[in-house]
């Protein structure tokens, strides 16, 4: 690992000393189609080269590496390996005015992290599509009638990454919570034209949560669908943009209902609830943000350190960035999620598996134009039930081109 980090940094520096001067951000590619429709193409290219001390569990290895595994080889820890997941594709199309001023939009957007074609060695270089959003929006600009598969609410503020993209920093492990469902969303400004904006979001959407028992398992229907009730959601957001200080920050609340008996057995819906915060300040070069939640059996939103089941527990992030040059930036990650594993027992008689999670993360990123190169340092550490605290770690050369 001690080579690659060195041969890394070499490959940083040397792109450092050539960099020009000055970086834009890119704009999606736009076709225009017949009867006054568009299509927007958007996405990008994402490679990452790494080197692991320690293997990553739960999700897997490389760009979507979160938490420790619970086995760890004693000797012979390191190994390299290539991953290509993270990179996407969206097509939004648009049409003119069909109702006064409401007009359509469609989005279908898909990476790569449906499955590997096989097993190595050839199978693990054919990772599979699959698809993240589909949905139709009906909306006039201040307000947006959202139906089909997105984003809940939850998913709010997001670390900054070259490596940890479809999989963000933290997801599922230090606080990073929120997942996409097909459902009905609504999205309203509040302020249009004003300094401070202000925008509410409603949403219903699919219930969720692990399969039920019997005749359900086959059947493929989870606790949540299971109640007849879909999830709900609401959310704040509010921000200011001025030339020294931008700032953004939101709090939105969830409640769902799980029957843990599945369909055909009578017995009472499981409860669940959540509540999240999210901030992000940005005075000049300088960027904090970050979020925080509580809550209560939401494991489908990948909160608990994902896992299901009647548990409590909160979990929150911070990430600081600063940005040298407008090339160069460097960005220092911190979270942690604490279910409370000590009530789980008592309420249920059972173990929590997952008691504990640290997520930290180290990214030096060099951005110009549609091309950015990281070097990025990510390390786990998971104390489980059974073996206790174990630790993994990452070193990562990642490169990234938006479309």
């Amino acid at each position: 690992m001690a080579s690659f980090f060195g041969l890394a940094v070499a490959v940083m520096f040397i792109i450092w000393g050539a960099a020009p001067a000055a970086a834009q951000q890119p704009a999606g590619q736009v076709v225009k189609l017949g009867e006054g429709e568009t299509l927007t193409i958007t996405g990008f290219i994402s490679a990452s080269y790494f080197a692991n001390h320690g293997r990553f569990g739960a999700f897997g290895q490389g760009q979507n590496a979160e938490l420790a595994d619970s086995a760890q080889a004693t000797t012979d820890k390191v190994f390299t390996d290539g991953d290509v997941r993270n990179t996407r594709i969206n097509f939004t199309f648009a049409a003119g005015p069909v109702l006064g001023k409401w007009f359509p939009r469609a989005t279908l957007e898909s990476d790569f992290f449906g499955a590997f074609n096989g097993n190595p060695p050839f199978g693990d270089e054919q990772p599979q599509m699959r698809i993240r959003f589909a949905y139709v929006d009906l909306t006039n600009g201040r307000t947006t009638l959202r139906i089909g598969q997105f984003w809940s609410p939850m998913f709010g503020e997001v670390p900054v990454s070259l490596t940890h993209l479809a999989f963000p920093l933290g997801y599922g492990a230090t606080g990073m919570v929120g997942w996409r469902y097909p459902g009905i969303f609504l999205y309203h400004d509040l302020t249009p034209g004003k300094p401070l904006t202000a925008q509410l979001q409603l949403a219903a959407f699919k219930g969720s949560g692990p399969l039920g028992p019997g005749r359900d398992t086959p059947l493929v229907i989870g606790t949540g669908e299971a109640s007849g009730v879909p999830q709900f959601e609401a959310r704040l957001n509010l921000g200011r943009r001025a030339p020294k200080l931008n700032w953004s920050g939101y709090v939105v609340g969830h409640v769902d209902w799980k029957d843990t008996s599945g369909t055909g057995v009578a017995g009472k819906n499981l409860s669940a609830w959540g509540f999240e915060a999210g901030l992000n300040i940005a005075p000049s070069k300088f960027t904090l943000h970050g979020n925080f939640y509580y809550g209560k059996a939401i494991g489908q939103q990948f909160a608990h350190i994902t896992q299901q089941g009647n548990i409590r527990g909160w979990g929150a992030w911070a990430q600081a960035g600063y940005d040298f040059t407008p090339r160069w930036s460097l960005w220092a990650y911190y979270g942690m999620d604490q279910p409370d594993a000590a009530r789980f027992t008592s309420e249920t008689g059972g173990t929590l598996s997952r008691q504990l999670s640290h997520d930290a993360d180290a990214l030096l990123r060099f951005r110009a134009g549609r091309y950015a190169l990281g070097l990025e340092y990510f390390r786990a550490v998971t104390r489980y039930a059974a073996t206790g605290p174990n630790s993994a770690d990452q070193v990562a050369l990642s490169v990234l081109y938006t479309l």
